[in-house]
């Protein structure tokens, strides 16, 4: 078991902040992700300390605003061709289809987005920007077919 990233520590920590939650709620919450082996967020296991993050982003007051403006830049990758075959699911049945490429879009904006993170990293705060930001790469992609 790998210790908690830096960035997951971080990320947690702020997400704890930022809803307000209290120091005992906090070190319960980590007991019960740990199983009862630590109560503090440093001690996480990586694996731990993803399934808490998670939790916490899905229980984000702004969570269908979040989506709603990541669904828009998904439209845009879709659009520019930013995407792969999607994978067929490992029960069998019908798989087809694109899916956006979070590889190629996470590089995007880990290279070239205003504060150069991975998409899932960016806060609702931040996402408005963001979503400018790939308004304008969408344009530049249409005008450059518009060349041609």
């Amino acid at each position: 078991m790998n210790p908690i990233s830096k960035n997951k520590l971080i990320a947690i920590n702020t997400l704890v902040s930022q809803y307000g939650i209290d120091k005992d709620t906090k070190a319960m919450m980590v007991e019960g992700f740990s199983l009862g082996r630590c109560s503090s967020t440093k001690d996480l296991y990586d694996e731990e300390a993803t399934l808490m993050l998670q939790h916490l982003q899905q229980n984000d007051p702004n969570r269908a605003a979040i989506e709603k403006m990541k669904g828009k830049i998904f439209y845009y990758c879709h659009e520019m061709g930013w995407t792969v075959p999607r994978r067929s699911p490992p029960t069998g049945g019908a798989g087809g289809g694109r899916v956006v490429d979070m590889k190629r879009l996470d590089e995007w904006c880990k290279g070239r987005s205003y504060l150069k993170k991975k998409l899932d990293w960016y806060k609702y705060k931040e996402l408005p920007k963001l979503v400018t930001q790939f308004e304008q790469v969408y344009s530049s992609f249409i005008h450059s077919l518009n060349k041609k």
